[in-house]
């Protein structure tokens, strides 16, 4: 490969070559195609990588100095580019994120010259888990082509290179490198700040070394930190290359006064404590294919996501063009920059490689004070071993020293990893039942670790379905050829015929209906879990917008919201009230915890109740709180007020009480709201509602001849000769059972039976079915040949797979001759997780257990 060093001056001559070329993939027709854009875009051919052979011409201006050096600039192609000038093979670049140059002078000639490039994307000649591509591929498809701008650049006189910034409150470093590229001028170097009128609070004369490099270092007391606000503060840094008051070469870089970092167990943005709460991107744009964003979308994008609490993206494993990082600066949001290194094969080809892309992508992007955290790849093994990331960890840290460092987004214990200590906080990803939370949190925690902060780097995803009739017309991802082969993929792409064979005739809409209040029950619980540990920190939700493979995005394909953003803020924000409930054990021969349902207890049962704030944000200060328990009628069964102070950045207890849980023969929903008041502003600090549920006290042993644990020739005869058989299923039955988590993937709906009089539920599964959540269910048609012909089955609560697109069950009517078989997988005594494990703690189990047998 033939590169240069990365000459820039706002002084050089520019002629854009952006614009339509001549294009030919493979054996296809020869067109044209619009630079910059992915090839894909424009052709429905998604598989072939090459060569994609790219044509034009372009006369260069007579205007140009003719002792001008002159190069090819692109900001980036992917992924091989070899180029030819005028027939003559001039150089090659690797790399689909980062940006280079060729020098072109030696075959560039006046007037018309035809440059043509050919470009083979991540595929077959260069396998993708060689070339960096990220998880792009993954999600549909790799991209290919000219898919940021270029250009030809003359270059005379001098030109600066390798220009470093480095931003903190009240002070800039800067580094470069003068290349002379004429006579030897005596040069002298300015660098000044600028704010958005043209004024410069500060001013200094760079130290210019006989090696020809430059530093310089201002400290300025009139700037504006960057902060988490739209409009937030930002600067211009410039650099000036005179010789004799002659402006020879230029070079600005838009920056921000931010300082990030951590302290003990803190995060902290300029001293204050920061909450990082972000969505997980992965580059996904059905139309472009690579991550363009277009400024406007960009904004609009930002603006949603905070419009549900958010305050950062994390960019999974790819880098998108500079449009995105510029809107990032400008509307005060931070970044997670990760770069695209996932599931590698290291070879000496792909190391070389990798340190070469990190170094130039660090060098463009590195001045955005938008990017606040940088992880070197995501979910490691140990193909990435210990001196590798140890050389990509000082790469990263030397141009992004302001920043938090992560070199295993997924943590190395948790994939096979080679354990380091380089990064600066402790990152999971969590994919799990609300139930099993909490477990993995503990299982992974140990205080004889270094105090770092959590940020969770991608977790808490929740499947909604899509509704398909809105697809129209159909997007290609769903007809044209692809070489993703994934399971939950070709599922979707079959999705008529799935739809069709369950009965689906709405597309899925009221699947997804139901589904989307479900996720904001699941997450609600799970991120208050997240808060209840720190109050710093912080997590990335996956993820931003549907996909091929998941529809787990907080928009969909249309990047419309699919939640509520007044409900969600309540959970998802710098100051969160948290609830808990009071903690027992038990004498088992020695003490044992003893779990309870988080929301649910049984009538009469006086309960204790714990309220704390998740204080992200700066100290509270004689606020008021005041709560209220009340049942959905609206009588008030227990209240409150008191004053509270909380400290920024912790976690602390600001009420207990104890309630009364009414008396009842029925299940009753109650509602707990606790508000946190700044009565000197007549401002609501932070504002928390939870659905809390009493199940009436209940004796199983009258009814306990009809329960049997086990589908065997006994109870089919009991039901064929006229009895109702409750069969409790405590394990799975391979013969028509299927291992399914209960939450993830998972559309709960509730058919018509007279069983939900008796426990009631608003059209989807929310928390009061935590202690009672399975990890198996049932197969309709497998139980059907179990049973036999003449077998009626009436399905009671079921389980639509929102990635495979098929029904399981969980309560299950069988008709037989005169009797009947109730089926159920259901853990009414819990024990999963932090579920209770008997039923005598388990008020929901009993209670349902108890109803069905009512019905049986």
């Amino acid at each position: 490969m033939n590169s240069t060093i990365f000459l820039e001056n706002e002084y050089s001559a520019v002629l854009p070559l952006n614009g339509l070329w001549e294009f030919k993939l493979g054996a296809g027709p020869a067109r044209t195609i619009p630079v910059p854009s992915a090839w894909e875009a424009h052709v429905a051919d998604k598989l072939t990588d090459g060569p994609a052979l790219y044509r034009r011409t372009f006369t260069l201006p007579e205007s140009w100095p003719r002792d001008a050096t002159i190069v090819l600039e692109a900001d980036a192609i992917s992924f091989d580019a070899d180029v030819r000038l005028n027939g003559e093979p001039i150089g090659r670049h690797q790399g689909i994120w980062s940006p280079f140059q060729l020098d072109i002078t030696p075959w560039v000639r006046a007037g018309k010259n035809v440059i043509e490039i050919e470009v083979w994307k991540p595929g077959g000649r260069f396998p993708l888990r060689e070339t960096l591509a990220g998880f792009l591929p993954d999600v549909a498809t790799t991209f290919g082509g000219i898919w940021q701008g270029i250009r030809i650049r003359a270059f005379s006189g001098a030109a600066l290179s390798d220009v470093r910034v480095c931003t903190r409150c009240g002070r800039l470093e800067v580094q470069g490198r003068v290349v002379r590229l004429g006579e030897e001028r005596p040069y002298e170097i300015w660098v000044e700040v600028l704010d958005n009128a043209d004024r410069a609070p500060a001013r200094t004369r760079a130290d210019l070394a006989d090696d020809q490099t430059f530093s310089a270092r201002l400290e300025l007391e009139q700037v504006r930190p960057w902060t988490l606000q739209p409009d937030a503060a930002l600067y211009f840094m410039r650099i000036d290359l005179r010789a004799h008051d002659a402006e020879i070469a230029r070079a600005t870089r838009r920056v921000g006064f931010r300082d990030i970092g951590v302290e003990d167990d803190r995060v902290l943005l300029n001293n204050a404590p920061l909450h990082v709460r972000g969505v997980l991107d992965w580059g996904w744009d059905a139309a472009r294919l690579c991550p363009t964003t277009s400024r406007p979308e960009a904004f609009e994008n930002f603006a949603k996501a905070r419009a549900l609490g958010f305050n950062a993206f994390k960019l999974c494993l790819f880098v998108p063009d500079e449009t995105l990082f510029d809107a990032a600066d400008e509307a005060g949001l931070l970044l997670w920059l990760e770069m695209p290194l996932w599931l590698p094969n290291v070879t000496p080809a792909l190391r070389e490689l990798a340190l070469r892309e990190y170094r130039d992508v660090f060098r463009r992007l590195h001045h955005h004070p938008s990017i606040a955290i940088v992880s070197l790849g995501c979910e490691l093994n140990a193909q990435a071993d210990a001196d590798f990331l140890a050389a990509l960890d000082r790469l990263a840290r030397e141009w992004f020293p302001n920043a938090l460092h992560c070199d295993n987004s997924g943590s190395a214990e948790a994939y096979g990893g080679v354990p380091t200590s380089l990064s600066d906080f402790y990152d999971y990803h969590f994919y799990t039942d609300p139930h099993f939370f909490r477990p993995l949190v503990r299982h992974f925690h140990r205080p004889y670790r270094a105090a770092k902060p959590w940020i969770f780097g991608e977790f808490c995803d929740a499947d909604t379905l899509r509704d398909f009739s809105k697809l129209d017309p159909e997007p290609w991802w769903l007809t044209e050829p692809t070489a993703l082969d994934r399971d939950d993929f070709l599922a979707t792409r079959d999705y008529k015929a799935r739809l069709r064979r369950a009965n689906v005739t709405d597309g899925g809409a009221a699947l997804t209906e139901a589904a989307r209040k479900q996720a904001t029950a699941v997450r609600k619980y799970i991120l208050e879990q997240v808060r209840a540990e720190s109050a710093s920190g912080g997590y990335i939700v996956t993820g931003w917008v549907d996909t091929p493979i998941t529809t787990s995005g907080i928009a969909d394909d249309r990047r419309v919201l699919k939640f509520n953003g007044e409900e969600w803020r309540q959970f998802n924000n710098d100051r969160v009230l948290i609830m808990d409930r009071g903690r027992r054990r038990r004498w088992a021969g020695g003490d044992r915890p003893t779990y309870h349902d988080p929301h649910v207890w049984r009538a009469g049962e006086t309960a204790e109740i714990y309220l704390a704030l998740s204080n992200g944000g700066p100290a509270v200060e004689g606020a008021r709180l005041g709560w209220r328990l009340m049942s959905s009628s609206g009588q008030e069964i227990a209240g409150g007020e008191t004053v509270v102070s909380v400290a920024g950045g912790t976690l602390s207890e600001v009420a207990v009480f104890h309630a009364r849980m009414p008396l009842s023969k029925t299940l009753i929903e109650l509602h707990l709201t606790a508000t946190l008041t700044d009565e000197r502003r007549s401002e609501v600090i932070s504002q928390n509602f939870w659905k809390l549920w009493v199940a009436p006290r209940v004796s199983l042993e009258p009814m306990s001849g009809r329960l049997v644990h086990e589908l065997n020739d006994t109870a089919v005869a009991r039901a064929r000769a006229g009895e109702s058989i409750l069969v409790w299923l405590k394990a799975p039955d391979p013969r028509f059972s299927r291992d399914l988590p209960f939450w993830r993937e998972a559309i709960h709906v509730f058919e018509g039976h007279p069983l939900w009089e008796r426990v009631p539920h608003p059209g989807y599964a929310d928390m009061r079915f935590f202690s009672v959540a399975t990890d198996f269910a049932l197969n309709l048609d497998r139980l059907a040949a179990t049973l036999g012909p003449g077998t009626d089955l009436r399905p009671v609560w079921r389980r639509f797979d929102a990635r495979q697109l098929f029904w399981s069950e969980y309560i299950v009517e069988a008709r037989l001759g005169a009797g009947k078989l109730t089926l159920t997988t259901l853990r009414f005594a819990g024990g999963l997780g932090i579920q209770p494990d008997t039923l005598d703690t388990n008020p929901m189990g009993a209670w349902l257990l108890h109803s069905l047998l009512q019905f049986t």
